[in-house]
């Protein structure tokens, strides 16, 4: 359930997708240690896993998210639109209340270019920029945190 946090103002997107999203899938999480988290999709309809190549690490020195692994596989199901951004937006919300990251942190990660144009460039909340060209075709990327208005008690230890 989204609970808008106080005198905050409320993202369109998110209203509208984050209910989708959690009506459809449910998210867990696994602590590994203090600095990583790996995230578990699975669909409420089958009980089948989505996908597990979501992990988020927690960059210690710079007080920052790393996101080391997002792929959610959520496009292989049936209309599905936006339904990895708002579980891209949900997932670093997350980590970074189990991190006691602050608002305005970094959130770091690298992608194919494509991606970026395809889908983290879109992520207006993050307003990513591309903080460096890398080997094959891919861009390390940095964005803000900004505090979003729901709670993440939906999400449960794995």
């Amino acid at each position: 359930m989204i609970m808008p946090i106080e005198n905050q103002k409320e993202s369109n997107f998110l209203m509208i997708h984050i209910p989708e999203l959690l009506e459809r899938f449910s998210l867990s999480y696994e602590k590994n240690d203090a600095t990583c988290i790996e995230y578990f999709l699975f669909s409420k309809n089958t009980l089948v896993e989505i996908s597990r190549s979501l992990i988020v690490s927690h960059e210690i020195f710079s007080k920052s998210l790393y996101v080391s692994k997002f792929y959610p596989e959520i496009f292989k199901e049936l209309n599905c639109k936006y339904l990895s951004a708002a579980c891209f937006y949900i997932m670093a919300h997350h980590a970074i209340q189990q991190f006691h990251l602050s608002d305005n942190c970094w959130v770091n990660l690298e992608a194919e270019n494509t991606v970026f144009d395809s889908f983290y460039s879109r992520l207006n909340d993050f307003n990513f920029k591309v903080q460096s060209n890398r080997p094959a075709n891919r861009v390390s990327l940095r964005g803000r945190y900004h505090e979003m208005p729901f709670h993440t008690d939906m999400i449960r230890m794995h």
